[in-house]
């Protein structure tokens, strides 16, 4: 019985208090194994409809991480503390590089999409749209809660991966 009340109990203080800064770093690790996924996915393509729908997979999955990660940015208390703050973008700065290639490597092997039958580069660019899309709510989403003089450097990292984003979606 007092495990069940502490349970409830738990469950309380997350509805009350929202989600922690913990929270956002352990989803942002769940989103870097995603990524890094997906990533490898993306190296070994060389065309195939079942490697095609790994990486469709994987780019849904990576979505999922991405919109889960949003929320629980957004339910975090603020005004976030400096310190949490720089955590959380020096974790954010940590996945960019493996956004950056996984975008630069659908580009490259944007021949090996266009050989899959059944439209996987239509697959390719609804993923490209999606993954963009959730990106962007979650970078609208730290951007908010990041103190100000942090700003520059959030941004930063913002335009890094919306450039990459964009080059890639430009290409399908």
């Amino acid at each position: 019985m007092q495990l069940k009340s502490l349970v409830y109990l738990g469950s309380a203080f997350t509805l009350v208090f929202g989600a922690t800064t913990q929270d956002v770093l352990n989803d942002i690790n769940t989103l870097r194994s995603r990524l890094n996924t997906l990533d490898n996915d993306l190296h070994g393509f060389s065309g195939g409809i079942l490697d095609a729908l790994a990486i469709h997979n994987a780019a849904t999955s990576v979505q999922s991480a991405t919109d889960d990660t949003t929320s629980d940015v957004q339910d975090v208390p603020t005004p976030i503390s400096e310190a949490d703050a720089q955590s959380i973008l020096d974790a954010i700065t940590g996945i960019a590089p493996i956004i950056k290639d996984s975008l630069t490597t659908i580009v490259a092997k944007k021949s090996d999409f266009e050989s899959v039958p059944l439209g996987g580069i239509s697959i390719a660019r609804g993923d490209l749209n999606n993954l963009a899309g959730s990106t962007s709510n979650l970078e609208d989403a730290l951007i908010a809660s990041t103190p100000a003089d942090l700003l520059d450097e959030a941004n930063a990292i913002r335009n890094e991966i919306d450039a990459a984003f964009a080059a890639a979606i430009a290409a399908f």
